[in-house]
């Protein structure tokens, strides 16, 4: 079993954090490896109109990213959304070969006088765990190295996300704010 922690503050709003790393459409606009987004059933439920609903964020999310990944590679992860408490929390689980991923996202609003002035405090924690023989064996070869590749690529995602919701910079509707 691998685990990485680390925090990262934010110089926006936890509210406005939240709601940029909740809209999974707009990933591939601010997150810089993230080529497309596919939000999977059963997150998207049919409309009564026959026309299918805008997709809810919330536990059972299923989402696929396409990422390119070193020397220009194509990698696509799925993910689900295991637990979730609108704005500080977030857990989403994810498989690899022979590995189940849990990243745990804590966000935490630090208060200024002006609302949209806000500062975010956001903590990762990424586990990994061996689900078969050979994923125990690459665990012990390589864990130290996987996990510091992976605590890497969740540095970078959250300096993406600093940038997308600093003043100036922000996406969707509190862009107009």
């Amino acid at each position: 079993m691998s685990t990485v922690a680390f925090s990262r503050l934010i110089e926006a709003p936890a509210d406005e954090v939240w709601r940029v790393f909740t809209d999974l459409p707009s990933r591939p606009r601010w997150l810089c490896p993230v080529d497309e987004v596919e939000v999977l059933p059963p997150s998207v439920p049919p409309s009564p109109a026959g026309v299918d609903a805008v997709p809810k964020f919330g536990v059972g999310t299923v989402w696929r990213e396409s990422r390119t990944g070193p020397g220009g590679s194509r990698m696509v992860e799925e993910f689900s959304v295991a637990e979730v408490a609108p704005p500080q929390h977030l857990v989403v689980i994810s498989s690899g070969d022979g590995v189940d991923y849990r990243t745990t996202y804590t966000f935490s609003a630090i208060k200024a006088r002006r609302p949209d002035r806000g500062r975010t405090v956001v903590t990762v924690s990424h586990e990994g765990v061996p689900t078969a023989r050979y994923g125990r064996l690459l665990a012990v070869l390589f864990g130290g190295l996987a996990a510091r590749a992976g605590e890497g690529a969740l540095r970078r995602d959250l300096d993406d996300l600093a940038a997308a919701t600093e003043p100036g910079r922000r996406i969707g509707p509190a862009a107009a704010a």
